[in-house]
């Protein structure tokens, strides 16, 4: 069911609180696509694949930084005809590319044209694209958690998927789907990345 858990309709979202949980699940999906086109903002895949604990059958990895983003981008559209999936991980560390004071505003702008960028081509090639956000708590009525970027991930995404570890088992959750009903849980076992 991993390759029908994304769509290509749109952005997919993956909210989750447990950092190895999310690894786990991404790497799962790195060995399930023939070509992964992986832009990696916080480089914790890009260890464990160098490390050899995570395998793929083909995969370019973009480490971006401030400066050499907008000709990465450039670069991953140009080649994501190639692609079966396209994973930006994680939204929480885009801002941290950054060493301006500026926080809101224009980079919220800059990482919209950027994901939607992504989105447009990955819908004209028929290739999911899929963004990942680590929840955190904000004060809304109370403390809760939320996604970084929670307006554009909520707007712009045709699947937004929450994962979880349970035992040594990931638990992934259809938040929302165009295609599978809000709650339906699909258990992946065997999948936690043992070191």
């Amino acid at each position: 069911m991993s390759d029908n858990i994304l769509s290509t309709r749109g952005l997919n979202t993956l909210m989750f609180s447990d950092p190895y949980a999310k690894l786990c699940f991404v790497a799962h999906l790195v060995s399930q696509f023939e070509k992964v086109t992986y832009v990696d903002l916080d480089t914790t895949f890009t260890a464990f694949f160098k490390a050899g604990l995570v395998r793929a059958n083909s995969i370019d990895i973009y480490l971006p930084s401030e400066g050499r983003l907008v000709p990465m981008v450039k670069d991953i559209l140009e080649s994501m005809a190639a692609s079966s999936v396209v994973i930006f991980d994680s939204v929480n560390s885009f801002y941290n590319l950054f060493c301006t004071r500026e926080r809101t505003g224009g980079l919220n702008h800059l990482l919209s044209v950027i994901l939607m960028l992504l989105v447009r081509r990955g819908m004209d090639e028929s290739i999911p694209v899929l963004a990942t956000s680590m929840l955190r708590y904000r004060k809304h009525g109370g403390w809760v958690q939320s996604p970084a970027s929670r307006r554009l991930l909520q707007r712009k995404s045709a699947a937004r998927l929450s994962v979880e570890r349970i035992d040594s088992n990931l638990a992934v959750t259809v938040v929302d789907h165009e295609s599978i009903p809000a709650g339906t849980q699909v258990v992946y076992e065997n999948c936690l990345i043992t070191v």
